[in-house]
C-alpha cells in the first residue's frame, strides 16, 4: 500500500503500473519490467531510424516533395520562412543547410519577436516575391497564416507550410500544409515539433531525388543533433518517432555534433553526457534566448554555420543574451505576481514588459499557482499580445480556440501558445479564458496524482540499477523518468548550496544514500536533520562525484509524526 497523506507539494501517491517493492536493484529492474510488461529486447531500448514512418504518409507530402525536387533540379531559388524560438531556427536551419547541399538556391528570414510577432507576415512573403522567389517554405509557422498565404498564391508562390500548431477550421490556401495536427492528416500521432516535420520533408525530398537519380551527397542523418534539440526544446512527447529521432540526436551530440552545436556546447560548459535533461537546461534556453532578447537570426546563423570561429563568437553572444534574459525575467514575474494579487484567472500585461520573457513568466506563474497563466507586452503598434503557458491537464491550443473571438491571430499547442487581444477586448478575453480553464479543469484534476513505480528500500540504490534506469532516455514529456519511494528515511545532515540547491545524507538504519534537491527553497521543512520522512524521486549515477557513486534527485516528500 502507498500512503494515503498527500505530499509536500499536494500531490495523492498511484502506482504507475501495479504495486512494486524491492529491496535490492536487480529485484528493482525485475519488478519494474514486469510491472510496465516488458522485457530486456524490447524495441523501445533501441530506437531503430528504419522504424521511422514513410514521409509520403503525411498529407500533402507527395505535392510538397515533388514541386521542392523540381524545384532543387532547375535551380530555382527558394526561400525559408523561419520562427525565432528554439523548434523555428533550428528547422530554418536544418533546411537551409542540407537544400544547399543539394545544390539550392535558398534564402532565409527570422521575425522579430516583439516587432512582427509569430507566423509568416504579408511583408516578407512579398519581399521575397519580389526577388522573383517562387518556392517557399515555412517552419513552425503558417497554419493559421492566411493572409500570408494568401499573399504568396497572388505573388504566384507556391508556398509550403511545414508546422505543427492546431490548425482553425479553415485550412490556409497554402499550395502544401505539412500539419500532423490536420484533422484529416494524424501523421507520427501528431506529436512532431515543426523541426520534425521539416525533417521528414527532407527525407521525401531525398527520396523523390533518389528516384531520379539524383539523390544529394548529404547524410540527412548528420542534422539529427538539431532535430532533437528543437523536439526537446518545444517539449514534445518523447515517445514513438520522437523518440527514435531523439534518441539518435543525442547519439549525434554526444559523438559528432554539428560545428554551431559543438560551439554552444563548449560555452554552456556542458562537459558530460548530454540528456534531454542537458538541452533543456543548458542548450535550449541559450539558444531561445537570442529570439527573445535581440533577434533569432543569430541563433539560425550559429546552428547553420560552417566556421568553427564564428560559431564560438555566436554562442557566446546567445550566452551574454541568456543572462540579461533571466534577469529580465524574474522582473517581470515578480510584476507579474503584484498586479494579479487576488485575481482568479492568471491574465495580465503591462506596456513595459519585454516581449522575450512574457511567456517565460507566464510558465513560472502556471507552475506556482497551478493553472494556466497568460502574460502580455505591447507591439510597437499598440497592440497587446499574450503568451499562454499550461500546466498537465490542460491545453492551450484548446483555450486559445476557445477565446478565438477575442482574438486577432493565434496559434498554440498542448503546452504553449500565444496571439493578440482585439482592440478593446481585454475584459472579454480574461473572462473567457477564465471560463475555458474551468471547461478543462475537471481533467486537470487527475494530474494532481503523483505516479509512483515502486517502493525500495536503500539496498536498491545501486549503480547497476541506475545504469538500467538510463536505458529509458531520453525522458521528458511522455517519458517521465521512473519515480521511487523510500520510506522512512531519517535525515542526518543537509548542506544549502548556491542556486537553490541542497544536498541532504540520509539513513534507514543499516545504510546511507546520498541525496539532492533542485529548487530546495520550497522544502525549507520538514527536510532538516533529524527529520523523519518518505523521500520521492529519481535514482541517477552522480557524474560529479564518478566511480560508480548514486544520488537520489527529490522531488518531493511525506512527513512522517
Amino acid at each position: 500500500m502507498l500512503p494515503e497523506q498527500k505530499t509536500l507539494r499536494g500531490r495523492k501517491l498511484v502506482w504507475r503500473s501495479k504495486s512494486l517493492h524491492a529491496d535490492d536493484p536487480l529485484s528493482a529492474w525485475q519488478g519494474l519490467l514486469s510491472a510496465r510488461g516488458m522485457n530486456e529486447s524490447d524495441a523501445f531500448f533501441t530506437p531503430r531510424l528504419a522504424d521511422l514512418p514513410d514521409p509520403f504518409a503525411m498529407q500533402d507530402m507527395d505535392k510538397a516533395a515533388n514541386r521542392l525536387a523540381v524545384a532543387i533540379q532547375q535551380n530555382e531559388p527558394i526561400h525559408v520562412f523561419g520562427d525565432f524560438d528554439a523548434d523555428g531556427v533550428n528547422g530554418t536551419a536544418i533546411l537551409v543547410e542540407a537544400l544547399r547541399a543539394a545544390g539550392a538556391a535558398v534564402t532565409f528570414s527570422i521575425p522579430h519577436r516583439a516587432d512582427d510577432g509569430h507566423g509568416i507576415g504579408v511583408e516578407p512573403v512579398l519581399e521575397a516575391a519580389g526577388r522573383g522567389i517562387r518556392v517557399g517554405i515555412s517552419v513552425d509557422t503558417g497554419t493559421t497564416c492566411m493572409d500570408a498565404c494568401a499573399a504568396a498564391v497572388e505573388a504566384g508562390m507556391d508556398l509550403m507550410v511545414t508546422d505543427h500548431h492546431l490548425p482553425e477550421e479553415v485550412l490556409p490556401p497554402a499550395y502544401a500544409l505539412l500539419n500532423p495536427a490536420r484533422a484529416d492528416c494524424g501523421f507520427a500521432d501528431r506529436k512532431l515539433c515543426g523541426t520534425g516535420v521539416a525533417f521528414f520533408l527532407l527525407m521525401a525530398v531525398w527520396k523523390v531525388l533518389s528516384d531520379k537519380d539524383a539523390r544529394p551527397d548529404f547524410d540527412l542523418r548528420s542534422l539529427l543533433d538539431r532535430v532533437a534539440v528543437a523536439t526537446v526544446a518545444d517539449v514534445m512527447d518523447l515517445v514513438g518517432v520522437n523518440r527514435i529521432l531523439v534518441y539518435h540526436g543525442l547519439q549525434k551530440l554526444n559523438t559528432e555534433p554539428s560545428i554551431g552545436m559543438r560551439a554552444l556546447m563548449n560555452v554552456a560548459r556542458v562537459n558530460k553526457t548530454v540528456s534531454a535533461e542537458t538541452i533543456g537546461f543548458y542548450l535550449a534556453p541559450r539558444i531561445n534566448a537570442a529570439g527573445r532578447m535581440q533577434h533569432g537570426e543569430a541563433a539560425m546563423r550559429m546552428l547553420s554555420t560552417q566556421d568553427k570561429d564564428e560559431a564560438l563568437a555566436l554562442a557566446a553572444e546567445l550566452d551574454v543574451s541568456n543572462k540579461q534574459r533571466r534577469l529580465v525575467e524574474a522582473e517581470v514575474f515578480k510584476q507579474a505576481e503584484a498586479k494579479l494579487a487576488g485575481s482568479d484567472v492568471l491574465a495580465t500585461w503591462d506596456a513595459e514588459w519585454h516581449a522575450g520573457v512574457v511567456g517565460l513568466a507566464a510558465g513560472r506563474l502556471a507552475r506556482k499557482h497551478g493553472r494556466p497563466a497568460a502574460v502580455g507586452f505591447v507591439t510597437p503598434d499598440g497592440c497587446v499580445r499574450v503568451s499562454l503557458r499550461g500546466m498537465p491537464g490542460f491545453h492551450i491550443g484548446d483555450l486559445l480556440n476557445a477565446c478565438s473571438e477575442h482574438l486577432d491571430g493565434f496559434g498554440g499547442h498542448a503546452g504553449a501558445g500565444g496571439g493578440g487581444i482585439k482592440e478593446g477586448s481585454w475584459d472579454a478575453f480574461v473572462a473567457a479564458f477564465g471560463a475555458a480553464i474551468e471547461g478543462q479543469a475537471g481533467d486537470a484534476a487527475n494530474h494532481l496524482e503523483q505516479p509512483v513505480d515502486g517502493v525500495l528500500g536503500l539496498g536498491a540504490m545501486h549503480a547497476g540499477l541506475a545504469e538500467r534506469l538510463a536505458r529509458f532516455e531520453p525522458l521528458g514529456r511522455g517519458n517521465p523518468a521512473c519515480s521511487w519511494l523510500l520510506e522512512d528515511i531519517h535525515i542526518a545532515d543537509r548542506r544549502d548550496m548556491k542556486g537553490g540547491v541542497s544536498r541532504l545524507k540520509v539513513s534507514d538504519g543499516t545504510g546511507w544514500l546520498d541525496c539532492i534537491i533542485f529548487g530546495a527553497n520550497g522544502f525549507a521543512q520538514p527536510l532538516q536533520p533529524g527529520c523523519a520522512v518518505s523521500l520521492l524521486g529519481q535514482l541517477q549515477l552522480d557524474d560529479y562525484r564518478g566511480n560508480g557513486a548514486v544520488q537520489f534527485v527529490v522531488e518531493d516528500a511525506i512527513a512522517l509524526e
